[in-house]
């Protein structure tokens, strides 16, 4: 039986789930101009199951080899470029071998290569030989950090730019992560250095995922629905995307505190006040998700912006580092998209509101 997921990246055979294109209605535009872009969300919000299934579905459709695939592990060559590149071609032709047609992989061995160019010259190679222009989704990209992060966007970048009109690059690359990778340019600067020019103007625009809309969540839960028969009241829902205002992963935890740790019987509707106790439980308890965000008040430029909206007196300049602060609280999923300034949801503000307290 499927459930609702709150770990990890979400399958169709166990999960319910939502189609992947409509939370992202303009990611087609990039693709099919062959751009570099970026595409952002906030943890746990379905980048990476919108990502796979939007790299399946294009190349299902037989125009474009697309794939999807993670940075994480390259972080582990910290500033050593030349394993950082290594890790990243084996993570891609693992990756490729479940996800293209045999016609499309990947060329085996790495060509020979000095450090900074051996990412360049193995995507060139594999493009030159695939039967069909490749997209590819670099997933997790904020996971690299200093020489590493510099050295593969400046490949990129040569290939874009040097390479991409021959078609002997791939015809298109996202660059997806926490936040927009433009915005990892002062992040990356040690302190007291100077800023020199670095890669990070690749991307022709950024995407961001949206969030459930009501309607999302009502198609969700009615899903649940259909395959047990257990009903949710349309108060519940309404009260459900109230408290979690869409973030993907409340409305999963929520439906799920309900059904699988309340046990709310089958016969038995879903009402408002279910939805409220689940969410007062989930405050409670502040399980890993709710926990990350906590965590995230230790940084100095979150609480910056944070301890002031949870007391009720912000003042935060809309300029310079205020605004610094602004946008990435708001990378991080704790802010808000739109004004006014506002914490993101009901559950988030009183998980904040507790651990200040």
């Amino acid at each position: 039986m499927k459930t609702f997921n709150v770990t990890g990246p979400s399958r169709p055979d166990q999960h319910y789930m939502l189609p992947a294109e409509p939370r992202l209605p303009d990611v087609r535009r990039p693709v099919e101009r062959g751009q570099c872009f970026v595409l952002h969300a906030p943890r746990q919000s379905g980048k990476t199951t919108t990502l796979a299934a939007l790299a399946a579905a294009l190349t299902s459709e037989g125009q474009y080899a697309a794939m999807r695939f993670s940075c994480e592990s390259v972080e582990t060559a910290a500033e050593d470029v030349r394993r950082a590149e290594q890790i990243m071609l084996e993570v891609i032709r693992d990756a490729a071998q479940g996800a293209l047609p045999p016609d499309c992989r990947p060329p085996d061995p790495w060509p020979g290569s000095v450090p900074g160019t051996l990412l360049v010259n193995w995507l060139t190679e594999w493009a030159t030989g695939c039967p069909r222009p490749l997209v590819l989704f670099f997933d997790e990209i904020d996971a690299l950090r200093g020489p590493s992060l510099h050295s593969i966007l400046a490949q990129l970048r040569d290939g874009a730019t040097a390479r991409r009109s021959s078609r002997c690059f791939p015809h298109s690359i996202a660059l997806c992560g926490l936040r927009d990778v433009r915005d990892h340019k002062t992040a990356n600067l040690a302190p007291g250095r100077l800023e020199t020019s670095v890669p990070f103007n690749i991307v022709a625009e950024a995407v961001r995922l949206a969030d459930f809309t009501f309607t999302d969540v009502t198609e969700l839960y009615a899903q649940h629905t259909e395959a047990t028969g257990r009903q949710f009241t349309p108060q519940a829902v309404r009260r459900a995307f109230e408290a979690s205002q869409g973030q993907p992963w409340l409305v999963n935890a929520l439906a799920g505190e309900v059904i699988c740790e309340k046990g709310v019987p089958v016969s038995e509707p879903v009402t408002e006040k279910h939805i409220d106790e689940a969410a007062g439980r989930l405050v409670a308890a502040r399980p890993g998700h709710l926990n990350d965000l906590v965590e995230r008040l230790h940084e100095p430029q979150v609480k910056r912006i944070i301890e002031p909206l949870v007391a009720g007196t912000d003042s935060t300049p809309w300029s310079g580092s205020g605004y610094d602060d602004v946008s990435y609280a708001r990378d991080l999923g704790l802010l808000a998209q739109g004004p006014p300034l506002k914490i993101a949801n009901p559950i988030y503000h009183e998980v904040l509101r507790r651990a200040l307290a």
